[in-house]
């Protein structure tokens, strides 16, 4: 994990207009010099009391001020959702260094799922302003452009002892705890619905081609990270869709176990956030 500050507000002190205006209201002569003599104390301190809420105004005062920090993390679990072939059995792929998003050239669909810990990294009480996710994706049959998407997961699951061998594209004996197509801890708790229980919101899309780096950032991971950090026991991470209509649309992406891991940026403000509490109201006396 990699945190790092940023200073997100450009500070007015920067900005020339502002340092011009200042600089005209220290310069300009006090209402009190139009009589004689000097002005007295109590109007020398009215005066730079008015200067300074002035200047105040102008530069937007302390919360302009405010640092980001910037938090860079791994998953903590990812597998691939191989569709169920009853001659196959339920497969996974826990420890392999690729997951799938697609279908494959046979018509067998193929669906990633990833999860990353969010409280266990970000401050309580933070507010999330960026969220981007990067994948390398390492083997396409085919360089057409497919849209690859996330969706939050509605329902926990498992990582267990499986690793695929050759190019992992058909998994390997499922193993307790494994997710599959059917469980989401093999091979005693299912999913409602097989294939996996997710979202139809889509929380970012990203057309996917030849092998490569890819990003995905949009506003809805950043409401998906905000309510996973304020809410964890509802943090199941996202499930990674591919086209599945046509067929030759699998994606191969790297996992956490191989040498190009996804990777979560996250753009925090620390916290807590500050909700107003209303005062109570004096009951009025009964009148006599």
């Amino acid at each position: 994990m990699n945190i790092q500050s940023l200073n997100l507000a450009k500070s007015h002190f920067t900005n020339p207009k502002n340092r011009l205006r200042a600089d005209r209201l220290q310069r300009s002569p006090s209402p009190y010099l139009d009589g004689a003599g000097p002005p007295s104390a109590r109007e020398q301190r009215t005066s730079k009391l008015l200067l300074a809420l002035i200047l105040a105004a102008l530069l937007g005062g302390a919360p302009s001020l405010a640092i980001a920090q910037l938090a860079n993390i791994n998953p903590i679990k990812d597998n691939t959702l191989y569709q169920y072939v009853p001659a196959e059995g339920d497969v996974s792929n826990a420890l392999g260094n690729h997951f799938f998003a697609g279908k494959t050239g046979m018509g067998e669909l193929r669906r990633g799922v990833l999860a990353f810990d969010i409280a266990g990294t970000i401050p309580p009480g933070s507010t999330i302003l960026g969220v981007t996710l990067s994948m390398n994706m390492s083997r396409t049959p085919v360089s057409t452009a497919y849209p690859i998407e996330l969706h939050k997961l509605l329902a926990d699951w498992g990582e267990g002892t499986s690793q695929a061998t050759g190019e992992e594209g058909m998994g390997a004996p499922a193993t307790p705890n494994d997710a599959t197509w059917r469980h989401r801890f093999f091979d005693t708790i299912f999913w409602t619905n097989e294939g996996g229980d997710f979202s139809v919101i889509v929380s970012a899309s990203q057309s996917v081609s030849v092998v490569g780096p890819y990003t995905w950032s949009s506003s809805q991971m950043v409401a998906d990270v905000q309510d996973w950090l304020d809410n964890p026991a509802g943090n199941f991470g996202w499930l990674v869709l591919g086209d599945e209509k046509p067929t030759l649309t699998s994606k191969r992406f790297d996992t956490r176990e191989s040498a190009n891991p996804p990777v979560l940026s996250i753009q925090y403000i620390p916290g807590p956030r500050v909700t107003p509490t209303p005062r109570a109201r004096p009951t009025p006396a009964p009148r006599p």
